[in-house]
This record gives C-alpha cells, structure tokens and sequence, in this order.
C-alpha cells in the first residue's frame, strides 16, 4: 500500500544546505497523465535519508523554489525502495528545475521540460528490450542524451530476470541518459520523462513499473496490473497509448477484458483530441523473426480499433531487430496494404539485448534488419518523421541551446539505418480521417536514395546454392578457404528515376563489417538475375562480371562511398536493362564483408538529381546531405543539383525526352583461373 503523504509547499526556506548532498541516487522521471503540467520524480536512498522531498522552480533562483513531499514508496522485488514525489499543476512547456533534499541537504540540480499546450514539435525516443547486452544499452542511452528528446517511449523487459539486483543496474545505466548542462553558471543534468511498458520479463511482478518508475494510470493510489496500461498527453499534438500485451496469458482475461474496454472508451472520447495517435506494447502482433510466433490474440484485439480511430503508428518491441511496415488496415486475419491511409507499425525493440536474425517479412513489410536500434521520431503538426538509430560514438552531441532553438533539430552524424526504398526516415502525414499516408512525394528535387531490390553473394564452391538473407551479409573474395570465390550481386530500384531530367551525383554506399587492402570492382552484370535464386551457375560464374565501372580499397570499416556517375553506369542502366552490379576481387584473397538489407544498413545508391516528381518513395534527406530537419523541405532554388553543379554534357534527358547515354565503362574480360583457384583478369 502506498504510503500517501504529498502536498506541495511554497516555502522556499525549506531548501536547506545547497551544497550538502542528499542521501538519494537512480533518478527518473516518468509520465503517466497530462504531461504538459504533471510528472512523478523517482529516486532511492542512498544511505540513511530521512524526510526526502522535492524542492523545484522555473528558473535557476533556487529562492523562488517550491517544495513537494513523497506522494508514495515501494519496494521492488524486496531490494529497492523508491519515493516518489507526484508535481501537478504545472506550467506547461516550461524547464522544470529540481532538487532531491532530505535532511542532509540538497542532492545534483535537475532539469526537464513539461509538454507544450500547443502545437509545438518536438522528439521523441523510442524503443525497447534493454534487459541484456549492457555494452550496447549503454551506448543506446549515451546516445539519448546527445539526441534530447522530450520524451522516451519505453516498451518493455528493462531486465532479465526482473530482479533488485538487475533493475538497480539498469538505474545506474539509465543515468547515461541524463544530459549535463551548465545553466546560469550552474551544472544541471537534463532528465527525460519515462513512459515505461510491461514485457514478458516482467511477468513475475506486474506492478513493475509502477514500483520503480511511479506509474499510476489509474490513478488509484495503489500498484496494481492496472497500472501497466494508460494514456499519456503530450501536447495537442500526440496522444500516447502504452498497453499490456501480456494479459493475453492465461489468468488475466479479467484484467484484458477491462484494459479493452478502456482502450476503446479512450479512443473514442480522447483519440481525436490529438493530431497523432502512438501506442506502445511489447509482444509484437507479426514478429519479423521466425522463431516467435505470431499473437493473433493481440491482432484480434486491436488491429481494427487501431484502423478505425486511427492510430497512426505503432511500437512494437520483443523480437530483437528493426522493422518499419507499410500502413496496413486488418484484412481477415493479418494485414494488407493501403496507400489511402492506415496504421504503420515499426520495432521490435533490440535496445540491448541481442540482435535476433530479420528472417520472418510479410507482404506489408517495407524492410527490416538484425541491429541494434531504437526509434527517433519527430511530431509536429504537418507529419511525423521515424528513423531508426544505430547504437555507436559517432553522433554530435546537442546542446542544450541547439534543442532550445529548434525543437526538432536532430545531432549530426548519427548512424541511422537505411530503410530498403525510404532511406534514412520514413515520413508520414494525416488524411482526412486522421490515418498514416507514408509521404511519396515529398519534394521535387534534391537527394534521396534509391532502394535496393536485391543483394545476395554467390559462391564458385557452393556454386549451385543461393545464398539470399544470409546471415554473414554480403561478401566478395578471390579465394575464401570455404566459399572460393565470392562475387556480391546487387540491384537497385530506379523507378523513381522517371521523373527526373538529370543526374548530377551517384554514389554507392557500402556499409564495409570487414576490412581488406586489397582492390575490389564494381562490374556490370552481364546477366540479369534475382536475389531468390542466384548461385554461381545460375548466373553463368565469372562471367556475370560485365564491364568494370570503378574500384575500391576498402581500408577501413563502416561505410565505403563509391562514385557510379563518371562511369556511366546509371546511364545505362536507365537507357537499357537494369542488370544490377557485381562487387568482385581484383587482387588478392583478403575478402572484404559488408551487410545486406537483411543484416543491417544495406547498400545504397544516393542520388542528387533535378526532378519534377517521384513515382514511389524517394524521400530527399536535407539538401546539405546532414541529419538536421524534418520532413524534406523543397530546395531553394539556389541549392538545386542543376545549379550547384554542372549540367554534364550528354547527359540523359527522361521522362519522355530523348535519351543519350555517355558509356564510360572500362572494357575487361574476365576468365576464371581455375587452376589457382582465383579470378584472374587477362
């Protein structure tokens, strides 16, 4: 039972001893209601601490400051004791400023920020499954702090055994993600409000979140499953809905029947009072993986109400990987595509725990990969932008002026997964209805990336197998002591080439896993194949390596960028048939790995082009090729390829103009040694 003492006290000289240090440590901040004017600090002692309580402000003038008593404590599984102190009535879209006193003085200043009661933009951070893979959860949270989000959806199984002894980890762990700021002269740590999930590996105890995080969406006072279901407000812009997808075990039909019946009163009296609706769980309904099975329980549940009041997207984690979806409407029992608005689902969590394989696409699946990841999603009232954010130390960190003055802005040099046909974001607007339209013609010009169809390897050892999805990724070698000789194949998708009249820059981007120092090329396909079904004879063996277009060394690991424009590959491409590439040795027995669109970031052709529209998706990132902004912004007229660049001569003129194609490709036949073993170039 929760121990109710709080109120709130305006007696600023109850901020005792400003430089002692509160017995307290592990704190958060959760949101569980209104978040434009409420919040529940969380902290545990740290020692003896006796009277803790909240003192906090809306500036850094501590003698301006109000006080708030503990409103409740737990104690989770025997070996955390917790106090929260619940802040109500505040001012929305404002710093908070915080301390955690007790009767040895006030602890570090913290600093948040309540939602807007507009309809201001701003991030979010979503994701899911930090219970294992500490390194990786680490660098997930370091990179949450550089990103400073309003907010962090999280969906479920923050640890392993939901023990004291794991959950204390996961709170020292959980306070990388605080952000630190010096504020009128003050050091301050930004925290960011928690909308915590129940997962599976929370079973054992479903007041979990409530006991750790505070949570209380029913509002009762007391830790019970019913607090692992709710909405949050944030803002009139997004209105969150965090649902239990463990009650469909066995023993808990009275506690789905009643989160059920409260999803769809909420929806129907509260889901339009937001322009975009989320929802969160953590088993997902069609895991991309196929050693889980599906949930038809969940999909029964919730699939039509999700269509029918417009949910616009959807967060799924437990599976391990990363997935984005088409938006989808239910068809019977499992989805089908609609491109006149529906609910798109994205996950499946993997902030931490071990990557499980992406082998498992439905026919609504855009794409998918076996990484490391959690969600990035900016909202504003024209569209949501969702990219997906690979865990590393490569990204900026933002400043709390930077986030200040653009609510939006994103850090520079975050390593984002590349969505086979979206590229880095997937962009989505409302219709009339309120449902998901995934933007297709976001602007009229600029850079974007081409998808790609197909990537597979093939082996001359292995030269009757088919090596599509496999988890070693893609690879090319002169002689590899199990495979022999390895040639990647790839292929891309130049549809939305079509409404283009020139092509000023192609690049290929390969994300290299393996180093080499020995030089690889890039060929023409000679043949046409597909990823479903090439081996080494099908697709004629060496000789599938057409004219070379250009050559690499790649030296160093992560993403190797190629030019194609010189060579006149595209040209051609796009003048005849569309065979694709070859990546093959031309030195040496060193391979060289790199992943596929099933095993992570896959290869990408980015193209600056002049165009007047595209045919399918093609989403620009900004026209400075950075990770700053929003939904692509067309560009000024200044910025246009056709002017920053030069018009090459000759260069093609499509969609209905004449077409003439500059072939540069270096002539080079190619024989396979067999005796050595190696492709030799003769």
């Amino acid at each position: 039972m929760r121990q109710h003492i709080g109120r709130a006290l305006t007696i600023s000289a109850l901020l005792l001893a400003v430089d002692a240090s509160a017995a307290t440590k592990h704190y958060r901040l959760a949101w569980d209601g209104d978040a434009s004017n409420s919040a529940v600090i969380g902290f545990s002692p740290d020692g003896s601490s006796s009277n803790p309580y909240v003192s906090y402000g809306y500036s850094t003038n501590e003698n301006s400051w109000n006080s708030a008593f503990v409103s409740n404590s737990e104690t989770f599984d025997g070996g955390i004791t917790s106090h929260f102190v619940r802040l109500q009535n505040l001012n929305a879209d404002s710093p908070i400023y915080f301390r955690v006193c007790d009767q040895n003085g006030c602890g570090e200043r913290f600093w948040f920020k309540t939602a807007p009661a507009q309809n201001a933009p701003f991030v979010v951070v979503a994701g899911g499954d930090t219970r294992t893979g500490h390194t990786t959860r680490r660098k997930g949270n370091e990179l949450l702090a550089k990103i400073r989000p309003l907010a962090v959806m999280h969906g479920g199984d923050f640890t392993n055994a939901n023990s004291a002894s794991e959950m204390r980890e996961f709170l020292d762990d959980w306070e990388l993600t605080y952000s630190s700021d010096n504020i009128d002269g003050y050091s301050y740590k930004r925290i960011y409000p928690l909308i915590p999930t129940h997962g599976n590996h929370e079973d054992d105890n479903y007041s979990t979140i409530c006991e750790v995080f505070g949570v209380d969406f029913n509002g009762d006072g007391n830790c019970t499953p019913s607090d692992t279901y709710g909405a949050v407000q944030i803002s009139p812009l997004l209105r969150v809905y965090t649902l239990n997808s463990q009650f469909q075990n066995g023993g808990w039909s009275s506690y789905a029947s009643a989160m059920n019946n409260w999803l769809s009163s909420d929806l129907s009296t509260y889901g339009s009072s937001a322009n975009w609706r989320f929802a969160q769980y953590h088993k997902p309904m069609f895991p991309h993986y196929s050693g889980k099975s599906d949930n038809p329980t969940l999909f029964n549940w919730w699939a039509q109400s999700f269509y029918d009041y417009s949910m616009n997207l959807v967060v799924e984690s437990d599976t391990h990987l990363t997935k984005m979806t088409e938006a989808v409407i239910p068809s019977g029992s499992n989805f089908s595509t609609t491109t006149n608005g529906g609910t798109v689902y994205v996950g499946e969590g993997s902030w931490g725990a071990p990557a499980r394989s992406a082998n498992d696409a439905k026919s609504w699946t855009i794409d998918m990969a076996s990484i490391q990841q959690f969600k990035v999603i900016q909202v504003s009232e024209e569209g949501l932008a969702v990219r997906t954010a690979k865990f590393d130390d490569t990204a900026e960190t933002l400043t709390w002026e930077e986030r200040a003055a653009d609510p939006l802005v994103l850090p520079d040099n975050v390593n984002w997964w590349t969505a086979n046909r979206l590229g880095e974001a997937m962009n989505l607007v409302a219709n009339s209805a309120g449902r998901s339209v995934i933007e297709e013609n976001a602007d009229n010009g600029g850079s974007f990336s081409l998808p790609v169809s197909d990537d597979v390897f093939i082996s001359s050892r292995h030269s009757s197998s088919n090596f599509d999805g496999d988890s070693d990724g893609l690879l090319a070698d002169g002689s590899d002591s199990t495979y022999g000789t390895l040639y990647t194949l790839i292929k891309f998708d130049l549809t939305n080439l079509s409404g283009c009249s020139s092509i000023s820059s192609a690049t290929l981007e390969l994300n290299i896993t393996n180093r080499s120092g020995n030089t690889f090329g890039i060929y023409q396909a000679a043949n046409d194949w597909s990823e479903e079904s090439a081996t080494w004879n099908s697709v004629g063996g060496s000789s599938v390596r057409g004219n070379l277009a250009e050559s690499f060394v790649p030296f160093y690991t992560g993403i190797e960028t190629i030019d194609l424009l010189s060579s006149g590959l595209i040209d051609s491409w796009l003048g005849g048939t569309n065979t694709g590439l070859v990546i093959a040795a031309r030195s040496g027995s060193n391979g060289v790995d790199f992943t596929s669109k099933e095993t992570g970031m896959s290869p990408a052709l980015k193209i600056e082009a002049n165009c007047n529209s595209f045919t399918k998706l093609a989403l620009p990132v900004n026209q400075t090729g950075q990770r700053k902004g929003f939904i692509p912004r067309r560009l000024p007229a200044e910025m246009k390829p056709s002017i920053l660049m030069p018009t090459f001569p000759n260069i093609m003129q499509l969609g209905g103009h004449q077409v003439e194609v500059p072939i540069k490709l270096i002539e080079e036949s190619a024989k396979l040694n067999q005796s050595q073993g190696v492709t030799a170039h003769l």
